[in-house]
């Protein structure tokens, strides 16, 4: 050991980059950097774990790289091994001091080694489930004023800038309680026994996010806000979350079949969001981490085996068995109109009185019960009989039969139009509720018929069912006279402005050539060349092909490539004395567009 290493000892708990810090500044070093280098290692080699750098420090130090090692923290991608537990960047506090005010003033009465240089930062502060100092039950905290960036990890000197008031920092202290969540985390960290198996199963940053989410879900409902809770109040909700989730997986599916519950409640659905809000949009939006996979799996699980999915549905992943059936979705799959089929299977005992008075989405029926009790109540209707029940003019049965809204019970070899198709009258029924469901106000005398509609707006009998249908018609009308399609009324000018056209973000050539930096001469040549991608879309307004460029791709090249004619324009200088210094340093044109040399812009920006 050298006399370097006897001047402060190495504290158990202690960062292996608060142990070099502490030693730098005790020798009088501005920040550790400096002190590193002139040994011959790199600090940041010690904050990330590098063993190279950790093993020259030990060297420094003639100590056994095994007394160190408790406190490197190995650091890769996004991802910090604390004690052997995986922990991401958002479950790390790395870049700000973080400590207790107490331990602190007690380090420096207590410990050994010289004066002013005793406080160490512990490993478990950088934790950020580690919320309170179970020594002193205060609250973990960032001191006020101090400047992440100055001295990024290097413990000491941001201490010392932060402590330069001593009263005031001590003053920052607060009670605060130590959650179970944090107990299980440090019980993890010190390689002690934990009281849940099943989380201990997960990578920690596993266990941790989900008893968060689970614990803030828990008292403030599924779609809660993280930004609009204390961290009192993040404290409680973790612990909640884990005390629900140490009781294993099965705990984990009874709160997934608690929350499915919401499926009930008026204006609900079965989108996982509404469900189970924080927890699926982490899951399914935030995350393609395949550690979650598990979880993912009992949630798919619930699901399925509690409300109404089925194929052509999906839940993180495609939905290929239904187990539950709706009246709703047995009535779209079987063709029976719902109203009949819920007094159908309330006269069977099949499902309740109560239940019967639910709209139909949520009267639910095992889905082989539902396909055995459907199976005798289907009745049809030839294509005459359903045209008349529909008052269909036209080909406007055909197509609606085509585009899939009316479904034949029974189809011919051919797949011709024929008599010999059966229609399942319920299946009638319901396209006309939803006809008439569509309908808005009363007619003035504005509106026309679907027919004239579709010739005076210049598109489909389809399109204008999509429509109606989608509910995107403000203006939809029933004409007195007559009955079923026959009757319907909608506002040309109307539709015509909703099918002009989907829109998009594409940018047209000519408005691109605007947009870039340079002439339209390379901007032409950097398109040809394939430099910046173009996609073929429709014109939402003439409904015609051509070429456009999406944001993201151009938003790409952006950020890849700058031209010598943009460098030189940005540093005000003449674009040869530009190219001779990026030459000068080693920086290569990567291609040439339109006699326009263009730069890697990381290269060009790191040569500057």
């Amino acid at each position: 050991m050298t006399r370097l290493a006897e001047l402060l000892p190495f504290n158990a708990g202690e960062t292996i980059a608060s142990y070099c810090s502490r030693l730098a500044v005790a020798c009088g070093y501005r920040h550790s950097r400096s002190f590193a280098n002139d040994l011959g290692f790199r600090f940041q080699g010690l904050v990330v774990g590098n063993y190279t750098d950790v093993k020259q420090f030990a060297s420094v130090l003639d100590v056994p790289e095994t007394k160190l090692s408790p406190g490197v923290i190995v650091t890769e991608n996004r991802t910090s091994t604390v004690s052997g537990q995986k922990l991401t960047r958002a479950l790390m506090e790395r870049y700000r001091l973080r400590l207790c005010p107490l331990c602190i003033r007690d380090d420096e009465r207590n410990l050994e080694g010289r004066k002013g240089f005793r406080a160490y930062g512990r490993t478990e502060w950088l934790v950020s489930p580690i919320r309170t100092c179970e020594t002193h039950g205060t609250k973990l905290i960032t001191p006020i004023g101090e400047d992440a960036r100055q001295y990024m990890h290097d413990f000491a000197v941001n201490l010392a800038i932060a402590a330069a008031n001593v009263e005031e920092f001590l003053s920052q202290a607060e009670p605060m309680d130590t959650d179970s969540l944090q107990g299980y985390v440090q019980a993890r960290l010190r390689g002690m026994p934990t009281a849940s198996p099943w989380l201990d199963t997960m990578p920690l940053y596993i266990a941790v996010r989900l008893c968060e989410i689970v614990g803030a879900a828990e008292r403030h409902g599924v779609r809660f806000k993280p930004k609009t809770l204390s961290d009192q109040e993040l404290s409680a909700a973790a612990g909640t979350g884990f005390d629900i989730l140490s009781g294993g997986a099965d705990e984990f599916r009874n709160w997934l079949v608690r929350k499915t519950e919401g499926f009930y409640h008026k204006n609900s659905d079965l989108g996982g969001r509404f469900l189970f809000g924080r927890l699926y949009e982490k899951l399914a939006y935030e995350s393609d981490d395949s550690e979650y996979d598990p979880i993912r799996h009992i949630m798919r699980e619930v699901m399925i085996g509690t409300l109404p999915l089925g194929p052509g549905e999906e839940f993180f992943g495609p939905v290929i068995e239904r187990r539950i059936h709706s009246v709703h979705s047995a009535s779209r799959e079987y063709g029976i109109h719902p109203a009949r089929l819920t007094k159908l299977l309330a006269a069977a005992g099949l499902i309740t009185v109560e239940a019967s008075k639910f709209t139909f989405e949520k009267i639910l029926v095992a889905a082989d019960t539902m396909e055995r009790f459907v199976a005798e109540t289907k009745k049809g209707l030839n294509a005459a009989e359903a045209k008349a029940a529909l008052n269909a003019k036209g080909t406007q049965f055909e197509q609606l039969v085509k585009l899939g809204y009316i479904k034949a019970d029974v189809e011919d070899e051919t797949g011709a139009f024929s008599f010999i198709n059966r229609f399942s009258p319920s299946e009638i029924e319901e396209f006309l509720r939803k006809l008439k469901g569509a309908v808005t106000c009363k007619d003035d005398g504005s509106l026309v018929d679907l027919q004239q509609t579709r010739k005076r707006a210049i598109c489909s009998f389809g399109e204008v069912v999509e429509l109606l249908f989608g509910g995107k018609l403000s203006r939809v009308a029933v004409a007195s006279s007559e009955h079923g399609l026959g009757a319907i009324r909608v506002d040309v000018d109307e539709v015509r402005d909703l099918t002009a056209g989907a829109s998009h973000d594409g940018i047209p050539i000519h408005h691109l050539i605007k947009l870039m930096p340079s002439s339209s001469k390379i901007t032409r040549v950097l398109l040809a060349e394939k430099r910046i991608p173009t996609v073929r879309l429709r014109n939402p307004v003439t409904r015609n092909l051509q070429d456009y460029v999406a944001p993201k791709d151009l938003a790409a090249f952006m950020r890849e490539f700058v031209s010598l004619g943009s460098l030189a324009t940005q540093a005000e200088r003449r674009t040869w004395t530009v190219k001779k210094e990026l030459h000068d340093r080693g920086v290569m044109p990567i291609f040439v567009a339109g006699g326009m040399p263009f730069y890697r812009r990381s290269d060009a920006e790191t040569a500057d």
